[in-house]
C-alpha cells in the first residue's frame, strides 16, 4: 500500500478536518506526521500574532480570541480540534523536530520507505535532501491558484485584490517556493460575501479531496499536469497601511457567522 507522511502545524480550525478526511477517506497508509509551530521558522508566536493585528479589526481580534478560547476548553474533552489527537486516535506515529531539514530527522524518515511527504500548511521550507527523500514526490496544499498569490495569506490576497475566483493548488515540491508541477486544481465562485475565513474554509475542504485523488491517482496525474492560466504573483504578509485599505474597502478577514464554520467537526 501507499505510504504517506504529513508535515503540518498546530492549527485548530481547518486542517484537522483535512487529516480527518484524509485518514477515513483516503486508500492509502499514513505512516507518521510531524506538526510544527505555526509561525515561520526563525520567526516567534509574537511575530505571528503581530501579522494578524495589522490586518483584523478589533471585532475580528475578538471573533478569534473566543473561538481559540472554546477550542482550548473543549479541547480537554474532544479530539477534533487536534491535529495531534486525531492522529493518535488512528494510531499513528507523530515524529518530533523543531526544523524539518535537520540531517537526524531526515534519517528518521529515510527509515520509513515513504511514497509520498504531504504539506500541509508547513510554516518551513523543504530543503534538497528532505525533497528526495520519497520515492515518488513531496506535494504541497497551496490555498489559492497556482502560480497566483504564491507566498503567504493567499486567501486574504485573494480577497485583497478582488479576484472573481478563489481556489487550491497541488503541486509536486523543488526548491523554489510555490513551484513544481500543478497536478490539481479546482475553484470557486469569490462573492460579495467573502471572508478570509470562508475562503480558507472552502480551499482546505476541497484540497482534503483534491490530496485522496492525486495520491491515489498520482501516477497516471503526472503524466499530464496542468499547465498554469494564472497570472503570476508573489507576496509576503501584507502591511498594516494595507489592512486599512482592506477594510476601507468593506473587505472582511471573517465574520461572527464564520466561527460556525470554524468550530465545525467535519468537511
Amino acid at each position: 500500500m501507499t505510504r504517506v507522511f504529513i508535515i503540518t502545524q498546530n492549527e485548530p480550525f481547518y486542517i484537522p478536518k483535512m487529516i480527518k478526511y484524509l485518514l477515513e477517506k483516503g486508500n492509502f497508509e499514513i505512516v507518521g506526521f510531524t506538526v510544527l509551530k505555526p509561525h515561520r521558522k526563525n520567526k516567534s508566536i509574537y511575530h505571528w500574532f503581530n501579522e494578524r493585528a495589522r490586518i483584523y479589526t478589533i471585532i475580528e481580534l475578538l471573533y478569534v480570541f473566543v473561538a481559540m478560547f472554546y477550542v482550548k476548553l473543549i479541547g480537554v474533552f474532544k479530539i477534533h480540534y487536534s491535529v495531534d489527537k486525531i492522529f493518535k486516535s488512528k494510531a499513528v506515529k507523530r515524529y518530533y523536530t523543531d526544523n524539518v531539514n535537520d540531517d537526524k530527522y531526515i534519517k528518521e524518515l529515510l527509515t520509513l520507505d515513504l511514497d509520498f511527504i504531504v504539506s500541509i500548511s508547513c510554516p518551513h521550507l523543504f530543503g534538497e535532501k528532505l525533497l528526495n527523500v520519497p520515492k515518488k514526490t513531496c506535494l504541497n496544499a497551496h490555498g489559492t491558484l497556482l502560480p497566483r498569490h504564491r507566498g503567504v495569506f493567499g486567501s486574504w490576497w485573494t480577497i485583497f485584490k478582488e479576484d472573481e475566483e478563489a481556489g487550491g493548488t497541488i503541486h509536486t515540491m523543488e526548491l523554489k517556493l510555490d513551484a513544481g508541477h500543478i497536478v490539481w486544481q479546482e475553484e470557486f465562485k469569490v462573492t460579495d460575501k467573502s471572508t478570509q475565513y470562508s475562503i480558507a474554509y472552502n480551499t482546505k475542504k476541497m484540497m482534503a479531496k483534491g490530496l485522496v485523488e492525486t495520491i491515489e491517482n498520482y501516477d497516471k496525474i503526472i503524466k499530464n499536469p496542468i499547465n498554469p492560466k494564472y497570472k503570476t504573483s508573489y507576496h509576503r504578509a501584507p502591511t498594516k497601511v494595507l489592512g486599512k485599505e482592506f477594510n476601507k474597502k468593506g473587505k472582511r478577514v471573517l465574520t461572527f457567522r464564520n466561527i460556525k464554520l470554524m468550530l465545525s467537526k467535519n468537511y
